[in-house]
């Protein structure tokens, strides 16, 4: 695979990858000092929705055009809108603009997701995806050891250091995988039975979460209305704009992206809790947390590795399933982290070890699940629904779960908020397993027979 010229673009979707996984993992660890900085700690869960939201509306979008014009235009344009974010976060003189450039980094991280995932899908052989995707999803984690610790000790000196590191990687990787995005993009075709992006849907999707979440304020009826339009439109919206294959509790893609979305859901979700949990409840510093992160995604790095290797005994719906199951017994045990206060630090550790495992198994597991079940015009539109359908979880899961921690911060005992959090994170968890064995046997391309018994 090196060897045959691709290596140049691999080091290219690792750099992309990367940076906009240090964007979505490693800011993390600065938010809570660039609200409080503003004096605005209320608005802690809108710097995490708002790039969310600007991811879904980018991933329906760029979808469509993968399909009809090939990964390089979404590519192109997720490059470009990524680096405007960052400069200006890197500038934002309050904490509205602040929230504005997360707003076009989510806009840039959808189309560049899901330009990457159709590259690999059509640049690359059924055998080398999985490897392919380990790489990828390796790159998403790797913030996670590096990139706490570091923003924080960059929070140290200026937040606003934290968003301008990022530039030079992000302009890096583009030059990197230019080369060989024209070889992908020249020898695209494109399909002819493509339907347009559907505007009012998209729109309804995302800005649904956003709804949800402001239920979680103290707004009186405003908070319950906006409750209940955000769950109509993203249950109008999602039909409309997800790929009929996808849609459903049926075998095969449908099941593989419902027990991703969630998963991914539960896992955010849980992450965004425990990063204020260990910080608010349990006194540890910004570069402790850092660390703490670090720690726990070594997890996601084992998992990603193993479910890349012919000699684990597993199909890939068995990697899912595994995975959706694992994810939810660490978050469930991290429940107990949050409410039993003599529950040491370094049990809440292992605990997110065993979450970041699941999420290693599942997360390249179900991308070359759905690249194996789609056809070469269809890449594009499955890819992109399953990344929707993973930032709807997300978003609506960290959102339903940030409004609630909102809404009983004030409510005694302090350990209660972060606690019925968790909680709900774990319920979306089991409902992935529930989901995870509706899919089907799905074989695995890298052994001879192509199937291997769970």
């Amino acid at each position: 695979m090196w060897k045959s010229g691709k290596g140049v673009l691999i080091v290219g979707i690792m750099l992309a990858v990367f940076s906009l996984a240090f964007q979505v993992i490693g800011l993390a660890t600065a938010i809570p000092t660039i609200m409080e900085s503003f004096n605005a700690t209320h608005l802690y869960p809108w710097a995490f929705t708002t790039m969310v939201s600007g991811m879904l509306a980018a991933t329906i979008v760029a979808g469509r055009v993968a399909d009809v014009r090939g990964p390089a235009v979404p590519m192109f344009a997720g490059f470009a809108l990524f680096v405007i974010g960052l400069t200006l976060g890197s500038l934002a003189p309050s904490v509205w603009v602040v929230l504005a450039a997360r707003l076009i980094q989510g806009l840039g991280a959808g189309a560049l997701n899901v330009a990457l995932s159709v590259t690999v899908a059509h640049g690359f052989s059924p055998r080398e995806r999985p490897k392919v995707m380990a790489i990828y999803s390796f790159c998403w984690v790797l913030p996670a050891f590096v990139g706490p610790p570091f923003a924080a000790w960059l929070t140290g000196f200026d937040w606003r250091l934290v968003f301008a590191f990022m530039i030079p990687p992000v302009v890096a990787a583009f030059l990197f995988t230019l080369p060989g995005m024209r070889t992908v993009q020249r020898a695209f075709r494109g399909g002819h039975d493509v339907p347009p992006v559907a505007v009012l849907p998209t729109a309804a999707v995302t800005l649904g979460p956003s709804l949800i979440l402001l239920a979680g304020q103290d707004l009186g009826w405003v908070s319950v209305a906006s409750g209940f339009a955000g769950v109509a439109v993203l249950v109008w919206g999602l039909p409309r704009i997800l790929a009929p294959g996808s849609l459903g509790f049926g075998p095969g893609i449908p099941s593989v992206v419902l027990s991703r979305a969630l998963q991914a859901g539960a896992f955010f979700a849980a992450e965004t809790i425990v990063l204020v949990t260990l910080q608010q409840l349990r006194g540890l510093s910004r570069f402790e947390v850092g660390l703490a992160l670090t720690v726990g995604s070594v997890g996601w790095t084992i998992g990603s590795w193993l479910q890349s290797q012919s000699w684990v005994k597993l199909s890939r719906d068995g990697f899912v399933t595994l995975g959706a199951g694992l994810s939810a017994v660490g978050i469930g045990a991290l429940v107990a982290f949050a409410w039993f206060p003599q529950v040491p630090l370094v049990a809440g550790l292992g605990f997110w070890v065993v979450a970041g495992l699941g999420m290693g198994f599942t997360m390249p597991s179900s991308a070359v699940a759905v690249m194996s079940l789609s056809g070469d015009d269809e890449q594009g539109r499955n890819q992109s629904s399953m990344q929707v359908a993973e930032s709807v979880g997300n978003s609506g899961v960290t959102a339903v779960a940030g409004g609630l921690y909102t809404a009983l911060l004030s409510t005694p005992p302090d350990r209660l908020a972060y606690t019925a959090a968790l909680t709900l994170a774990l319920a979306a968890a089991v409902l992935a397993v529930v989901a995870s064995r509706r899919i089907g046997r799905i074989p695995n391309d890298l052994t001879p027979s192509g199937m291997l018994e769970p």
